[in-house]
C-alpha cells in the first residue's frame, strides 16, 4: 500500500513541481524564503484539499464536475498575463508573488486532490497517511521545480516569463483534457 500512496502522491505533486518551475523561470529578485513559501502553501493546500474531499463526501462530487475548468481558467489567466507581459517588451512580465497569487496558485494547483480525499477511503488507503504523503511530495517537489526555473531564468534572460506562461497555460490546458477525457 505504501507504494500507492507514494505513487499518488508524487502525481499529485507533479502539478506543484511545474507551476513552480514556472515561478522560478520568471521571478526575480526574490527573498530567501519565497521558494520554501512557495512549496509549503503548495504542500499545505494538496494536503489540506485532500482532508477536505475525505470530509465532503457528496459535496466533493459535484465540485469534481468543475473542478478542472476552474483550474484551467485559473492557470490560463495566470500564465496568460505572464506571456503577455513578456511579449510586451517590459522588463520582465511577471505578476509579483503576492498572496492572492500564492492562493491562486496553490488553488488551482491542488483541485485533483479533493477527488483523491473523496475516493481515499474507498481505496483502502488512509487519509492522513495520504494527505502526509501528499504534502511531503509537494514541498519537496516544489523545491526542486522552483531551483530548476531558476536555471531555465538564467538561459532565457528577460524571456524567461514567456516561458513560465506557457508552462502554466500548458499545466491548465493538461488539467482540463485529462478531466474531460476521463468524463467521456
Amino acid at each position: 500500500m505504501i507504494e500507492v500512496v507514494a505513487a499518488i502522491a508524487v502525481g499529485l505533486a507533479l502539478d506543484c513541481f511545474s507551476a513552480a518551475f514556472a515561478a522560478g523561470a520568471c521571478w526575480e529578485r526574490v527573498k530567501a524564503f519565497t521558494p520554501l513559501l512557495l512549496a509549503a502553501s503548495f504542500a499545505a493546500f494538496q494536503a489540506g484539499m485532500i482532508l477536505l474531499g475525505w470530509a465532503g463526501g457528496s459535496l466533493i462530487e459535484v465540485a469534481a464536475h468543475y473542478d478542472h475548468w476552474i483550474a484551467f481558467i485559473l492557470l490560463a489567466a495566470v500564465g496568460g498575463h505572464m506571456i503577455w507581459g513578456g511579449l510586451s517588451g517590459e522588463p520582465m512580465g511577471c505578476e509579483p508573488l503576492t498572496l492572492r497569487l500564492l492562493i491562486t496558485l496553490s488553488v488551482a494547483t491542488s483541485m485533483d486532490a479533493l477527488a483523491v480525499g473523496f475516493s481515499t477511503p474507498f481505496m483502502g488507503l488512509e487519509v492522513v497517511s495520504m494527505s502526509v504523503a501528499a504534502g511531503l511530495a509537494t514541498l519537496i517537489l516544489a523545491i526542486l521545480g522552483y531551483f530548476m526555473g531558476l536555471r531555465v531564468r538564467g538561459l532565457a534572460g528577460e524571456k524567461a516569463s514567456i516561458v513560465g506562461g506557457a508552462i502554466l497555460v500548458l499545466l491548465g490546458l493538461k488539467i482540463l483534457l485529462e478531466h474531460l477525457a476521463g468524463a467521456t
